[in-house]
């Protein structure tokens, strides 16, 4: 009888270790997988590493109290973060009647980062398509390629997404990518 359990005990342990090795296993089998999965989908959309960085700064400010005082340092931030393909970035702040009243843009200039204001009279940011079309349609939007003169002075791409707080548009965060 004793041998009989020492065996039994003997083989449970057994199966506990091969069923310890079978969830390892098929952890890694699933991890695996989403990689793949992720990278096909970055393959079939080589701009979804913008967004998912546009998006998570766009919950970080949705998160955090938002007004002049410290964003260009936040925008700063977000795109030191980000690789040198992330060519610039601002957060163009709405006053009630949905005209931009402040909007830090930091952009790669050389081997440094560069700021200016894009709330400047010159640049017409009121009338940009990357600012007008989410806050018209309340939806994040990827701009077709333009020559951003005044911004960065380089043909891009931006995408753009609403900042909503208490059910309202309060800015506009951007990501900007250089084109050929």
């Amino acid at each position: 009888m004793k041998t009989l359990k020492t065996t039994a005990n003997g083989v449970c342990s057994a199966i506990h270790r091969t069923k310890g090795l079978l969830r390892t296993m098929s952890q890694a089998v699933l991890a695996l997988l989403l990689l793949v999965a992720c990278k096909k989908e970055n393959d079939r959309n080589p701009l979804l590493a913008y967004e998912v960085a546009l998006d998570a700064f766009v919950v970080d400010l949705q998160a955090h109290p938002l007004d002049s005082t410290g964003l260009s340092n936040r925008v700063r931030d977000y795109l030191a973060a980000q690789s040198p393909s992330f060519f610039g970035a601002t957060v163009a702040l709405l006053d009630s009647a949905g005209k931009v009243y402040y909007s830090p843009y930091w952009y790669r200039l050389n081997d440094t980062l560069a700021m200016k204001n894009l709330a400047d009279s010159a640049y017409k940011i009121d009338e940009q398509a990357w600012l007008r079309m989410p806050v018209d349609s309340g939806y994040a939007i990827w701009t077709k390629p333009y020559f951003d003169a005044g911004g960065g002075e380089v043909w891009m791409r931006t995408r753009a997404v609403p900042v909503i707080m208490n059910n309202e548009i309060v800015a506009v965060a951007t990501t900007d990518v250089k084109v050929q």
